[in-house]
C-alpha cells in the first residue's frame, strides 16, 4: 500500500511538472557531446590553470593571476576539464529551471513561457555563442537567475508581476520571510558579479520593478502623492535589504582577501583591471558618430533615452514588460562593456532576451486574437519598443562583426567520433590545432611528475592538461606583455627551474634572457609542429 501510494504521488507530480523535466533533458541532450570535447579552449584552461595553482597553496592575484573577479577560478578547482564541464551541466540545469520559474510569472499564456524556455536553452546550449563551454557567463547567469527566483517569491514581487498592486495597497509588507529572500537573492546577485564584473548590470536590472512601480504612481495630485508618499519608503525599504545581500557579498570577499594578505593585488587585477580591459579594445569602424555611441556615454545616452520611453509610455506597458525591457537593455550593455566581438560576452544578453521575445510574441497572439477592448494603439505599443531593443542588439552585433561557431558541424562531427567514422586525434584536431601536439605533450610531462612548467606564448590549455601551473604568476605572454612583467617572469623561471620549458613558434616577442638561459640549462626533448618543448639537463637544481 505504501508503495502504491508512492507511485501515484510521483505519477501527480510528472502530472505538474513533465515539461520542465522534458526541457531538462534537452539541456543534457545537447550537452552530451561537451564531455567528449577535447581540452582546447584557452579561457576554460586558464581557469582550470589558475584553479590547479590554488590548490597546490598558491594565492589568487598574488601567486597567480588573470583579471577577473575570483568566483571561476574557485569554481575551476576541479580535477580536470571533464569534471568542469558536468559542473557546468548541472549549474546550467538548475538555471534552467529558474528561468522556466521566472517566464512563468511574467508571462501569459503558458505556450510563450515553454517558446521563450527553449529559446533560453537553444541560445544557451548551442555552440554558436559558446554556451557549450564552462565560460564566466553561464555561471554569472546561473547567480543572478537563482536570485530572481528567489525574489519572485516575495509578496511586492508576486503583487508587482501578478499586476495587482497600487499605491493604496497596504498588503505589501516586509515580512520575515520576505528579508530573508531579498537578502539571500542580493548575495547571489553579488556572487554572480565576483565571477564576472557584468553580471552587475542584471542585477541593476532586478532593482527597475520597484523603480518603475514608483514612477508608474506618482502624481503632483495632493491626496494621490500623500498616499505615495506613504507608500514609497515601503518599496525603498524592499531595493535596500536586496542592495544590502550585494554589498555583504562584495565586502566579504574584501575581508577574505584582506585575511589572505593579498587585498592590493585583489583590487589591483581582480576589480580595477577591468576598467582597463573595458577601453581597451578598438572598434572595427572609423564613423564619429558611430564611435561615439560604442563610447560609455554614448551608451549610456541610449540605454537613458530608451528607459525614459518606458517612463513616458506607462500607461501602455506592464511593469514586467517595463522590467524585462530593461533588463534586455542593461544586459546589452554589460555585454558591450568592452566592445570586443567574442561570442560568449553575448551569452549575458539570452536570458533577458528569451522573455522580452516570448512576451512580445504573447502580445501578437493576443493583438491577433482577444477582443478590442483595449487599443491597437496601446497593444502595439509593447511590440515596437521590443522590435526596437531586439534590432539595436542585432545592430551592433553586426557592427562589431561577431561571428559565431559552427553548430551544425560540432554535432556532425561528434556523431561520426562515436560511431566510429572519425578517430579521436582527428576529433580534437576539429577544435584546435594545437590539441595533437598538446595531448602527446602533456604525456610526456605527466611521465615526468612536474608540478610546474613555462610556457612563453599562449597555449594555457598544456598547462590544464599537464596539470601544472606556471612557473610566475602570469599564464599567457600576452598578459605578461601586457603588465612588462618580463623580468620578473624570467626570475621566477630562474627561480623554479621547472624541468620543460614550452616555446610556442607563434610568439613574436622575446622573453629577454630566455634563449640564453635554454641554451644553457636545457635541450629540446621533442620539437612539435606548434611548439618546441624543451627539457632540463638534469631535474636537480643547476647552479645558476
Amino acid at each position: 500500500m505504501v508503495m502504491l501510494s508512492l507511485i501515484k504521488r510521483f505519477d501527480k507530480w510528472l502530472d505538474t511538472h513533465i515539461l520542465i523535466l522534458i526541457l531538462l533533458a534537452i539541456v543534457i541532450l545537447l550537452r552530451i557531446p561537451n564531455l567528449f570535447e577535447p581540452n582546447w579552449y584557452g579561457d576554460e584552461a586558464i581557469y582550470l590553470t589558475i584553479g590547479n595553482a590554488l590548490k597546490n597553496g598558491g594565492k589568487l592575484y598574488q601567486n597567480i593571476i588573470d583579471h577577473k573577479t575570483p568566483i571561476i577560478y574557485y569554481l575551476a578547482m576541479v580535477s580536470n576539464h571533464r569534471i568542469f564541464r558536468l559542473l557546468n551541466i548541472f549549474w546550467m540545469l538548475v538555471a534552467t529551471v529558474a528561468f522556466h520559474h521566472l517566464a512563468k510569472k511574467i508571462i501569459k499564456p503558458y505556450l510563450f513561457v515553454l517558446l521563450s524556455s527553449v529559446f533560453f536553452i537553444l541560445a544557451t546550449t548551442l555552440p554558436l555563442l559558446e554556451g557549450n563551454i564552462p565560460n564566466g557567463e553561464l555561471f554569472v547567469m546561473g547567480f543572478i537567475l537563482a536570485g530572481g527566483y528567489l525574489l519572485t517569491e516575495t509578496n511586492l514581487f508576486k503583487a508587482i508581476f501578478a499586476a495587482k498592486i497600487s499605491t493604496d495597497d497596504g498588503k505589501i509588507k516586509l515580512t520575515k520571510k520576505d528579508l530573508g529572500l531579498l537578502f539571500t537573492a542580493g548575495v547571489l546577485f553579488g556572487l554572480g558579479i565576483l565571477t564576472k564584473v557584468p553580471g552587475l548590470f542584471d542585477a541593476l536590472a532586478f532593482f527597475t520593478p520597484a523603480w518603475f512601480l514608483l514612477t508608474n504612481n506618482f502624481s503632483f495630485n495632493s491626496l494621490k502623492l500623500k498616499t505615495w508618499l506613504k507608500f514609497a519608503p515601503k518599496i525603498i525599504l524592499h531595493n535596500l535589504v536586496l542592495a544590502l545581500g550585494i554589498i555583504f557579498s562584495i565586502v566579504a570577499s574584501i575581508g577574505y582577501f584582506f585575511w589572505r594578505g593579498s587585498i592590493h593585488e585583489y583590487l589591483q587585477f581582480g576589480l580595477l583591471y577591468n576598467f582597463r580591459y573595458a577601453s581597451a579594445w578598438g572598434l572595427p569602424f572609423s564613423n564619429q558618430i558611430l564611435t561615439f555611441f560604442f563610447t560609455l556615454p554614448g551608451k549610456m545616452v541610449i540605454m537613458g533615452l530608451i528607459v525614459i520611453l518606458l517612463m513616458l509610455l506607462k500607461k501602455a506597458l506592464s511593469i514586467k514588460f517595463q522590467f524585462v525591457a530593461t533588463w534586455t537593455l542593461f544586459a546589452i550593455f554589460g555585454s558591450l562593456l568592452s566592445n570586443r566581438p567574442y561570442p560568449h560576452y553575448f551569452l549575458q544578453v539570452m536570458p533577458p532576451l528569451a522573455l522580452l521575445i516570448g512576451l512580445t510574441l504573447a502580445d501578437i497572439y493576443s493583438l491577433l486574437t482577444k477582443s478590442k477592448k483595449i487599443s491597437q494603439v496601446k497593444k502595439l505599443t509593447p511590440v515596437a519598443i521590443s522590435t526596437l531593443i531586439i534590432a539595436l542588439f542585432v545592430t551592433s552585433l553586426m557592427l562589431l562583426k561577431v561571428g559565431g561557431y559552427p553548430t551544425i558541424s560540432y554535432y556532425q562531427n561528434f556523431l561520426l567520433m562515436i560511431s566510429g567514422k572519425m578517430t579521436t586525434q582527428e576529433y580534437r584536431q576539429q577544435f584546435n590545432v594545437l590539441t595533437s601536439d598538446n595531448y602527446k605533450a602533456s604525456a610526456i610531462i605527466n611521465r615526468s611528475g612536474a608540478k610546474q612548467i613555462f610556457i612563453w606564448g599562449t597555449n594555457p590549455m598544456l598547462y590544464s592538461l599537464s596539470n601544472t601551473y606556471p612557473t610566475g604568476r602570469f599564464t599567457v605572454s600576452f598578459h605578461i606583455k601586457d603588465f612588462k612583467a618580463y623580468q620578473e617572469t624570467f626570475a621566477d623561471i630562474q627561480k623554479q627551474q621547472p624541468i620543460f620549458i614550452i616555446t610556442m613558434k607563434d610568439e613574436q616577442t622575446e622573453l629577454p634572457g630566455l634563449n640564453e638561459y635554454l641554451d644553457k640549462y636545457y635541450a629540446p626533448n621533442r620539437n612539435f609542429t606548434y611548439f618546441t618543448l624543451w627539457e632540463r639537463f638534469t631535474t636537480t637544481k643547476a647552479d645558476n
